[in-house]
């Protein structure tokens, strides 16, 4: 479990640092409402990536105390979530740009699944 925890810190990191390039972005580029599409998609898919957190340690705790019981890994929120996201750039495309929100929205599974390539390739190396 440590090392799970570990690993989300280290992809945490790095979304957050993603985020703060697309706001340099946002600031320094004509395509404002591009950019604004693109940090509401990553903030939904941070916000989906946490409770797929979550969800993932109570179902360890739940395997260690098999008395209690899990109820869900919270795929509705996480689907209420990114539909709502999309909604909003359908209501207000001045605001943000559609295929912003859509490019953002699968930016922390991707990165969870590049982070774990790269550590399982240089674990290997070893």
């Amino acid at each position: 479990m440590e090392q799970f925890s570990l690993s989300m810190r280290t992809i945490a990191r790095y979304i957050f640092l993603l985020f703060s390039m697309v706001v340099v972005c946002w600031l320094f580029m004509p395509q404002r409402v591009f950019f604004q599409g693109l940090l509401l998609g990553i903030f939904v898919s941070m916000c989906n990536g946490f409770i797929l957190y979550v969800k993932t340690v109570q179902a360890g705790e739940m395997a260690l105390n098999p008395g209690r019981r899990m109820r869900s890994l919270g795929m509705l929120p996480r689907f209420l979530l990114a539909g709502f996201a999309v909604y909003v750039s359908f209501k207000m495309p001045h605001i943000f740009s559609f295929y912003g929100v859509v490019a953002g929205l699968p930016t922390v599974p991707v990165l969870t699944l590049l982070v774990t390539i790269y550590y399982h390739i240089s674990t290997k190396k070893k």
